[in-house]
Order: structure tokens, then sequence, then C-alpha cells
């Protein structure tokens, strides 16, 4: 575990429950108001005090059409 403002986080256990959150989420075609959903929910068990670990929530598209959209969850591992 390592201080983060003060209070212990633990990345690994942190992020195993933000995947238990996002895997109802797993079949679902990326978009705006799914990335929205996914933000609100990650805020939302922030509040509770369920993770505290920072987070960020980005959609990657690509242009090229070679590859599907995506929502990404970028976990502050420096923490």
């Amino acid at each position: 575990m390592r201080p983060f403002y003060g209070k212990e986080i633990d990345p690994g256990s942190e992020q195993e429950f933000i995947e238990k959150i996002l895997a109802k989420y797993r079949n679902q075609l990326a978009s705006e108001e799914l990335k929205k959903s996914i933000h609100s929910e990650l805020t939302a068990a922030k509040e509770k005090g369920d993770i505290s670990i920072p987070f960020k929530v980005v959609m990657r598209k690509d242009t090229s059409g070679k590859h599907h959209d995506y929502i990404e969850v970028i976990l502050d591992t420096k923490v």
C-alpha cells in the first residue's frame, strides 16, 4: 500500500474493484453516453469511499476504421 494525500491505497485491490464495476459494460458499444455512465459510477464509488485511487475515463477512437472504438479507464499507478 502506498500513501496518497494521507490515505493508504492498495492499487491492486482497487483495480480489482473497478474491474468488477466495468464487467457489466463489457458487451456494450463504446459511446459518449457509456463513457459518462462509467465515469459517474466510478465517481460515486469514490464518493462512497470504495475507491480512492485517482482515475481518468477516456474514449479512444480509431479514425482509420481498422479497430473498434473503446473506453479506457486510466488509473494513477504512481500512487
